[in-house]
């Protein structure tokens, strides 16, 4: 088991509704978008791993977090690589498609696929959205800028509402709907393009 004495956690009321934000004391290690039920199963799915357990409400570094969420649903760019990660119980290839998902700029679509190429065919675009649909920190970590080939949007473990949402408010959603139109629209920013080269490394 996993020994960690003490879990934080904060509720945040954003426009679209509430955010549940849980820590140890290594960073944050879960972000649920939704329903209250989500978010007490989340709770006492932690809760479970980890003993002995206390729980407690806030941190300084959820504070901080719920102030930069509210900034991001208010449709402000927000920088979340700084925030330090628990994600203890995670493969290494999980960690691996995780880190890619992190780089996508803001407003910007990649396809499984695009991650799957650069895991040096460690996974196929299959195993990229299994170990996407197993993100423990969405938004954070943004999954929901990793779309299907076709323009469609796949998965998203809060919920495709929740999918369009994001992409919506991050200009992501107006760029889906011109590649299932087969519309190409020269005004269109280069970062919004599907295959962007300053990701490689």
């Amino acid at each position: 088991m996993l020994v960690d004495p003490l879990l934080r956690f904060l509720v945040v009321d954003v426009p679209p509704g509430r955010v549940l934000l849980v820590a140890t004391s290594r960073g944050l290690a879960r972000v649920v978008l939704g329903p209250e039920d989500c978010m007490v199963g989340s709770l006492e799915q932690l809760s479970a791993s980890r003993d002995p357990l206390a729980a407690s409400r806030g941190s300084p570094l959820l504070t901080a977090l719920a102030g930069s969420l509210r900034r991001y649903f208010l449709g402000r760019r927000v920088d979340f690589s700084q925030v330090p990660l628990d994600l203890a119980g995670s493969t290494a290839f999980q960690t691996d498609v995780w880190r890619l998902a992190a780089q996508i700029p803001y407003g910007s679509v990649r396809s499984y696929g695009w991650l799957a190429a650069r895991l040096e065919g460690r996974g196929c675009a299959r195993a990229v959205g299994q170990a996407l649909a197993r993100n423990p920190v969405p938004v954070v970590v943004p999954c929901h800028r990793v779309i299907e080939e076709s323009g469609a949007r796949g998965g998203f473990t809060a919920g495709d509402a929740w999918k369009g949402l994001l992409l919506e408010l991050e200009g992501g959603e107006q760029r889906l709907r011109l590649r299932e139109r087969k519309v190409r629209r020269p005004a269109v920013p280069a970062s919004f393009a599907i295959e962007q080269p300053g990701l490689d490394s």
